[in-house]
């Protein structure tokens, strides 16, 4: 066999083996989705460094093993590598790695509720009677200040010699200063 030939072949080999290694990567991002669930803009934030860090990769990639040139081949190489992986392993990967996870993630979350509980307790004794308390102080706040909004009004009244402004205050101020002059 030629030695350029089989040089080929290598650089087909690599390329091939990239797609499955690109793939891999991208089942990661696929786990996280799975796992912790977001919403399409996040999804396309990721997609987007995702494919500019594979193309830069390939690109690297090619680089080093074909002097930057782009063959058909080679691309044809890296897409076959991709399917390969994703319709042989990849999706029972993604799903076993995705249920783990999300298993052990649970039981985690389960451990910290549980070492928290007496926290969260706490806490909402503390603010429950606060509400309470806070719910009475506003009341009696409120009380007082439309109490003295009200005197206020009534001096301010009766500071313009007797005529008020107001329609129900104006007959009981003028009536009021009349008895006490």
């Amino acid at each position: 066999m030629s030695e350029q030939i089989v040089e080929e072949s290598r650089f087909l080999l690599y390329c091939f083996l990239s797609g499955i290694v690109i793939t891999m990567v991208y089942d990661v991002f696929r786990i996280f989705r799975r796992v912790f669930r977001h919403g399409n803009f996040w999804i396309a934030v990721e997609d987007i460094f995702f494919w500019t860090g594979a193309g830069i990769f390939l690109f690297y990639m090619l680089y080093k093993t074909n002097n930057g040139i782009i063959r058909w081949f080679l691309v044809a190489g890296v897409a076959l590598g991709m399917l390969v992986y994703k319709y042989s392993i990849g999706e029972y990967i993604v799903e076993i790695m995705s249920t783990i996870l999300k298993k052990i993630l649970d039981v985690v979350f389960r451990c910290l509720r549980f070492l928290f509980k007496p926290v969260k307790v706490l806490i909402k004794r503390m603010f429950g009677k606060g509400k309470r308390e806070l719910k009475k102080f506003r009341k009696v706040l409120k009380k007082k200040l439309t109490g003295n909004i009200k005197k206020f009004k009534i001096t301010l009244c009766k500071h313009k010699k007797g005529t008020c402004k107001r329609g129900q205050h104006e007959t009981k101020i003028t009536k009021k200063s009349r008895i006490s002059r």
